[in-house]
């Protein structure tokens, strides 16, 4: 059997019966880790210790500055959104500063911020991230698992696994990269990916003679992310993947996923 034709061998009945319950799981697991950690930093009471802080009207640099906090005037922090926190001064005017502004205050009683808070800035930056997602590779029902990992705000390092259904067999997909992020804003982020990784065709055991293939595999690809929910983040790909069938022929694969993504 060749390459192509363990592409086609696709397991029997899998299905997007597959995909919602996958999705359904995914979505009450991470709904309660959601609603069961704790908000560091909200509707906190911090204390202005350089010079003045800079409150914009909106969460976003491209805001304008409305108000200067002076030194020693107390903030109260509402929420937060991605990079940025709602505060509100106590003459009643409310606006947004960005997290790293933030980190330069202190505590009603004096205690910089405590490492709690410290864990929830290491999520609100992006260090470190898992999710899964659900589409299409091919034309067929795919599920994926990923973990990030960002060098800077720019620059992550990403891998997963995947397993894409159908009729006659499965496919595994095994791969890693990068994924950088030329724009990010206060309600969505854009980023590119690519890399590679490793496929592997199996067929069901009903098909006589037939054996799995494996083969190697480059991708690139865009999306986007989204926040919903504290640590929950809804994430969108279209990744074209090049599979690697001999030295001198390659096979075009598109995938689409939509998933969520949960910081930690």
């Amino acid at each position: 059997m060749d390459t192509e034709s363990a592409l086609g061998l696709l397991p029997h009945n899998a299905g997007f019966r597959s995909v919602f319950l996958f999705h359904l799981i995914g979505f009450l697991l991470i709904g309660f880790l959601a609603s069961a950690t704790p908000a560091f930093g909200e509707e906190e009471v911090v204390q202005v210790v350089e010079p003045f802080l800079e409150i914009h009207t909106g969460p976003g640099m491209s805001y304008p500055v409305f108000y200067i906090g002076e030194k020693g005037e107390e903030v109260l922090l509402l929420k937060r959104r991605t990079d940025w926190y709602k505060v509100r001064l106590r003459n009643g005017k409310e606006g947004w500063v960005h997290r790293l502004k933030i980190d330069l205050t202190l505590r009603a009683s004096g205690f910089r911020k405590g490492w709690a808070e410290r864990i929830y800035d290491k999520y609100i930056s992006r260090r470190l991230m898992m999710g899964w997602g659900g589409g299409t590779f091919g034309g067929d029902p795919i599920l994926t698992l990923r973990a990030t990992y960002s060098f800077t705000e720019v620059l992550a390092l990403e891998g997963g696994v995947g397993l894409a259904t159908g009729d006659l067999g499965g496919t595994e997909l095994y791969q890693g990269g990068l994924v950088f992020i030329p724009w990010s804003g206060p309600w969505f982020s854009l980023h590119g990916t690519i890399g590679g990784g490793r496929v592997q065709a199996s067929p069901t055991p009903l098909l006589i003679k037939a054996t799995s293939k494996g083969f190697s595999t480059a991708y690139g690809g865009i999306g986007f992310s989204a926040p919903l929910f504290r640590r929950l983040f809804l994430r969108g790909d279209f990744r074209n993947f090049s599979l690697f069938v001999n030295p001198k022929r390659t096979r075009e694969i598109q995938e689409y996923t939509l998933g969520l993504s949960f910081g930690f």
